[in-house]
Formats: structure tokens, sequence, C-alpha cells
């Protein structure tokens, strides 16, 4: 291995620069691993790392991996770098070997195809390979090419996605502008080239506490100059023009199972509305996942969140049922009568606390600051922090689902805070569904568009929206008919918030009597049955032979 590596340290002077030289003890691993180095030198390309033979041998890709297959990315080889390179981010000074900035974009471990050995597979020039990271996924094949540069210059490839599951047939390159952080410590460029953020968390290192530093740069690197410019601001100044008006919240992707790793965490899944926290100079802001503003609905809660310091919170409120649980049907109920005193708002995520931005650093570094803001803040029972289980992701969901809740959320501990629909929040099922009773129908020129539903509380039959997913052609050719047959001329919605009568809305029978179906997935078969007056929307559980109703509920 020191042979290896002797062309990559006769370019570094360590004096002067904190990358690694390979001396550092690597972590021992069963598996090949892989790393992928955002590197902003004399010019912006990604080092693609193998890791082979004690050593990681590497290529700068001129433009980045493409998930496009027409795409042939050059990728130009480099000399070897030791494993403990793989943990390295940071900044490279001025006037080294690859002086810049230099992120850790992608990791995780690859395998070899084929029935050559990966050191012959190089040797031919077509060396195939299947990643496993956190971003880039499937078959890939550097190619070299013929006319390379020998003589001792480097040696010209070409790297190429093969055609499977995660291919693209255009804009291959959109993966490297949707994903513009840092895998290991959630921060930009700019926040790395200026030394701010969360040390990055190792991968490769055997001894994690002392090798994972936030920054790797000599006191004349490029992040100490950055440094003297003043670009890094006194986050411990706080004002309401420090807190964004709206950050678009994190989105879970779905799992029948939830992730077996211990490197993830497990929350209870509330069955409410998701709502973010905003607070400013004692001024409280709860708006939907969408950033409609919902405060006016929600005052009590409001009121009991005046008292905290300036921040942004994401979390959910929810309506509990005589055990503690949530219960969906009584937060809708609660909404359209305007009975809110007693919803809760169960707090997830600190996203800002004051004008600090908290989202890249680890989940579980949020969570324990949000536990402590939150203590020391708001003894309100309104306002409840959401604990969570660090193991043991399956028997936390049979435990959820004997409880009859609706599920877990599981979260990668060290993942940072990221907008939109990610692999690293993640919820299981354990049934998905609210009870209503239909109480009337709506069509366009004349053809079915959607139900409208409802839940008995006390005297009234209280609207809580419309279903208008999950409906086939094939499907509405059966039920309509039904609904049809049992027009009523009579609202049997009361209370507040009961739908006025619309030109093409027809009301059905008073449901009262009615057992209650439920709302499921758009996939669930909807069928009807006669049962007193009114119908009953049913669905097909694979599971259990049971029947509810389909999909979405649209908030009233």
């Amino acid at each position: 291995m020191a042979d290896n590596l002797s062309k990559d340290r006769a370019k570094r002077d360590f004096k002067k620069t904190r990358e690694p030289s390979g001396e550092a003890q690597v972590k021992p691993s069963n598996r090949r691993r892989f790393v992928i180095q955002k590197h902003d030198a004399t010019r912006l390309h990604y080092d693609l790392r193998l890791e082979l033979d004690g050593v990681f041998k590497s290529w700068a890709v001129t433009k980045g991996p493409s998930l496009d297959p027409s795409d042939k990315r050059l990728a130009v080889e480099v000399e070897d770098h030791p494993l403990d390179y793989g943990d390295f981010e940071g900044t490279v000074p001025k006037g080294q070997y690859g002086g810049g900035t230099v992120m850790l974009w992608d990791r995780g471990y690859w395998e070899p195809e084929g029935r050559k050995s990966p050191e012959e597979a190089l040797k031919k020039g077509d060396f195939k390979f299947t990643l496993h990271g956190k971003r880039l996924h499937g078959s890939f094949v550097l190619v070299r090419m013929r006319n390379d540069r020998d003589g001792g210059k480097r040696t010209n490839w070409l790297l190429i996605k093969h055609r499977d599951d995660y291919s693209v047939d255009e804009n291959g390159a959109a993966i490297l502008e949707e994903n513009a952080t840092s895998v290991a410590s959630g921060r930009s460029m700019e926040q790395i080239a200026e030394g701010t953020g969360r040390k990055p968390r190792p991968f490769m290192m055997a001894n994690a506490d002392v090798e994972a530093d936030a920054v790797w740069d000599s006191k004349h690197g490029l992040a100490a100059e950055e440094r003297k410019k003043g670009s890094r601001r006194d986050v411990a100044t706080s004002t309401a023009a420090d807190l964004p008006d709206f950050i678009e919240p994190q989105l879970c992707e779905t799992l029948a199972r939830p992730p077996a790793s211990d490197d993830w965490l497990h929350e209870i899944k509330f069955d409410g509305y998701r709502i973010q926290m905003r607070i400013a100079d004692g001024k409280v802001t709860l708006k939907t996942r969408k950033g409609l503003d919902w405060t006016a609905k929600y005052p009590e809660i409001a009121d009991a969140a005046s008292e905290l310091p300036d921040c942004i919170i994401d979390g959910e409120i929810c309506a509990l049922d005589d055990n503690g649980a949530p219960d969906f049907a009584a937060l809708q109920a609660a909404l359209s009568e305007g009975k809110t005193g007693n919803l809760v708002y169960f707090a997830f995520d600190l996203l800002f606390d004051g004008g600090e931005d908290l989202r890249s650093m680890r989940l579980v570094e949020r969570k324990k600051r949000l536990e402590d803001f939150l203590a020391a803040g708001s003894d309100d029972p309104r306002i409840r922090y959401v604990d969570h289980f660090e193991s043991g992701g399956d028997a936390v969901l049979r435990s959820a689902c004997k409880l009859s809740l609706e599920g877990i959320v599981s979260k990668q501990m060290d993942a940072p805070y990221q907008s939109g629909r990610t692999d690293t929040w993640a919820k299981s099922k354990c049934r998905a569904g609210h009870e209503v009773v239909i109480g009337g129908y709506a069509t366009t020129n004349g053809k079915f568009r959607s139900l409208l539903v409802g839940v008995h509380r006390g005297d009234h039959f209280v609207y809580v929206g419309r279903v208008g997913t999950g409906f086939g052609a094939a499907k509405v050719e059966r039920f309509f008919p039904k609904l049809k047959a049992l027009e009523a001329s009579k609202s049997p919605f009361t209370g507040i918030g009961a739908p006025k009568k619309e030109k093409e809305v027809t009301w059905l029978p008073d449901g009262r009597a009615l057992p209650a179906c439920r709302v499921r997935s758009s996939t669930d078969v909807v069928r009807f049955r006669r049962s007193g007056r009114s119908p009953r929307a049913l669905r097909s559980d694979r599971s259990e032979g049971r029947a509810s109703c389909p999909r979405r509920l649209s908030p009233v």
C-alpha cells in the first residue's frame, strides 16, 4: 500500500495542509466503500474514489456523474488516495496540490460486476460496478479511452450509467443540482469554505472523535482567508429578520417496514395536520405544509407559544381521544366547530433557534436542542416535545399498531434537515384511515367528481371534507347509479362549517345510524351496501378482509 500512495504523498506538503496522509487507523469493513467528493479547485469537478487493495482508486469526473446512460462523462484517472481521505471535508490551502474546497457529496458501498476481478477489469479497461450510496445507486461502467495520455501523464476514462431502475433518459445531471449539500455534515460549499457548520460524520475512520474535524485547512488556507474577510456572521445576534417566513417542510418516503440499521431513530406518527411554528418578537405564525397561514384556526396554541423565544419549529397539531391517542376525525370536528382549546402541538424538529440556522446539524443534535429549548421556555401542555426510540424499528411499529396508532416515522440520526421528499425520513403505517359517513356527492357536467363526507359529533353530523381520489372509471360506473337512486332533498350536515347547496352537489339521506367507513389509500376498492336508507363506502383490506373508504380528505 505504501508504494500505491507514494505518488499522492509526493504532491502534498503535510506541514501546510491537514489532508489525511494514510497514517490514521481506518475502520475495517467487510464491504468495499466508495466516496464522491465535490472539489472546487482550478475547475469544479467530482472525485470518484473506490476502495480497492487498501487504497482509494480515484478518478476526477469533470462534469460530475450523470444518471442518463447517453451521457459519457470524462473521468481522468488520478493517483491512489489513502482510505482516511474518505472522511476529508474542508479546504486544501492555496498553492497546495488540489487547492480548494472539498465536500463529501456521496458515499456508501460498491460491488464489482462480472466474472473478472476488479483488478483484471481495470487492467482491461472495462470496469463495471454497482453503487449503493446515499445519492447514487445502480450499475455504472468505467471505460478506458483508447487514445489515453501515457508517458507519465494521466489516463482518460469515460464514466457511463447503465440502464436500470435508477437511470433516467434526460437531464441526468439534475441529481447534482438537487443535492447541493454534504452527506456527511449537511453543509454547503460556502459553509465549508467559511469553516462554519457542524463537523462531518465519519464513515471511514476508527477514531471518529479525533479525525472528523469540521475544518481541515491550515492557518493560510482558503477558509482562513474567507474568515478574515468577515464572511462568518455572528449567529448569536437574533432579530425577526433572521427568520425565514416559511421553510418548505421535509417529507417522508413510504416503506412497508421501518429501516433496520442502527443509525435511525423512530417516532410515533401523529394523525393530524403538519404545522410549522414561527415565533418572532412574540408574534406566532402557524403555517401548513403548503405555507398557508392557519394561525387564526389555532388561537390557543398560538397564545401558548407566544412566550417562547424566536424560533422556527416543525411539528403536528392533533386532537387526542380519551386514551391520549391522536384522532383525526376529532381534529376535523374541532376545526369545523371552532372548539380548538384542547388541541396539542407536537414539536419534533427545531429549524431555527433565534437567528441560528440549525438545518445543517445532525437530527439528534437538533432534537436535543429542541428538548432543552421547550423545557426552558414553556410548560404549557398544549406544546409538547416528541420523544423517540433509537433502536428496534420493527418492535416500535408493532407496539404502535397494538395501541391503534397510525404507524411510525423513522429518521436518520445524522441527517440534516432537507426540504422536500427525502430518503432520510420514512414512514411505516399500521393502517391508514379515518372513519367517515357519506352525506352527498358532487358532479361536473353530470359526471361524478367527489364524495362529501362527515362524522357524528354530539347532535351534529359535521362535514369534514371531500374524497376525490381513488375512483377509476370502472369503479364509478358500478357505484354512481346507486348513489343517484338515494338522492335526498335536504343536506344531512349540520353545525358550523356545514357546506351550502351548490348546483352540482346532490345530498344523500342522513346516515346517523350507519356504521362508519374508513378512508385509506388511492388503491383501495370502493363498494357500496344498502344499510337503512343511505350508502356506506367500503374498501377491500388486503390483510384483514375488512372494508372502508378510499383515500384523501381535503381539509375544510
